[in-house]
């Protein structure tokens, strides 16, 4: 997860920032789900009170207020790619923490998948191995 801004707004300049960075801003978040307990525990972690300003269904959604610059948002990475490469939105990295989402792939051994599920599945792993590469330390 990482916070997301548009370009043009003080933390959309910044190499990374910190859970009280994003206190100073109006913050956009799901209305409920894993995503939003997650964020919360952070907050509530560092005994610091949110500006949560919207709450919204959709990380679609999310998107676009932030990119109108209605708050800032936590998003997976993995949303924000394109809108990234367009410069409509800036990813910020979180220095002093890690919102981890697992997902899992699950599928019935006894049918047989088909050639698009296959795909998708191959596409999955190797977008996992990319990530893991660009997360894992250096030394």
């Amino acid at each position: 997860m990482i916070l997301i801004a548009p370009p043009n707004h003080p933390l959309g300049r910044m190499k990374s920032a910190t859970i009280a960075d994003a206190c100073k801003f109006p913050l956009i978040v799901p209305k409920a789900g894993h995503t939003r307990d997650a964020i919360e525990q952070l907050f509530h972690e560092r005994r610091l009170k949110p500006n949560v300003t919207m709450e919204l269904d959709s990380s679609e959604l999310l998107k676009r207020f932030v990119a109108a610059d209605v708050g800032i948002g936590f998003i997976a990475r993995s949303n924000v790619e394109e809108d990234v490469r367009a410069k409509v939105l800036a990813a910020i990295p979180i220095s002093d923490a890690q919102i981890r989402r697992d997902l899992a792939l699950v599928f019935r051994k006894d049918k047989a998948l088909s050639r698009a599920s296959l795909a998708f599945i191959d596409i999955a792993v190797k977008h996992k191995s990319t990530q893991e590469l660009e997360t894992a330390p250096t030394r």
